[in-house]
C-alpha cells in the first residue's frame, strides 16, 4: 500500500524548501555552518617550533570554509594556477603560514585532488536563483 504525505503551510505562508547540498567527494561531509569536513586518506604531521620548543600534532581530517572576496583578491597575486590553488586551499582550512602551506603539500595525491574539488564547492557560483540545478 503507498501512502502520501503533503504538508501544507497556513494561508500566505509557504514551506521553506530544504537547502541543496553541493555534491561532494567521498570522504567528506557538510557541516552546519556551511563548512566541509574532509577525511584524510593518510594523517598529516604539521610540525611548528615556537620559544618552547618543537611541537608536533598529527592532523586526520581537515575542515573547509567558505572563502572571502579578500582570499580571491590576494590569490590574484601569485603567478601560476597551482600556487593559487594552495593559497586557497590554506586560506579555507586555516593552515596559514610557511607550515601551513608545508603540511598541505604533504598530503597524498588524491586528498589534495578532494581537497581542489572543495574549493571548487565554494567557488562555484551555482544555479541561478529561481532555476533548477
Amino acid at each position: 500500500m503507498n501512502r502520501r504525505l503533503s504538508i501544507s503551510a497556513p494561508e500566505g505562508q509557504t514551506v521553506p524548501e530544504a537547502p541543496v547540498l553541493p555534491k561532494l567527494p567521498s570522504g567528506c561531509s557538510c557541516q552546519d555552518d556551511g563548512s566541509v569536513r574532509m577525511l584524510l586518506r593518510k594523517a598529516l604531521t604539521k610540525e611548528t617550533s615556537s620559544a618552547a620548543g618543537k611541537h608536533s600534532e598529527d592532523i586526520s581530517e581537515l575542515v573547509f570554509r567558505d572563502l572571502t572576496a579578500g582570499d580571491i583578491i590576494d590569490s590574484s597575486a601569485l603567478l601560476t594556477g597551482g600556487k593559487r590553488t594552495l593559497f586557497l586551499m590554506c586560506a579555507s582550512s586555516g593552515q596559514s603560514g610557511p607550515a601551513g602551506e608545508m603540511l598541505l603539500r604533504s598530503m597524498t595525491a588524491s586528498d589534495y585532488l578532494k581537497a581542489t574539488r572543495i574549493i571548487d564547492v565554494f567557488t562555484s557560483d551555482g544555479p541561478m536563483t529561481g532555476t533548477s540545478a
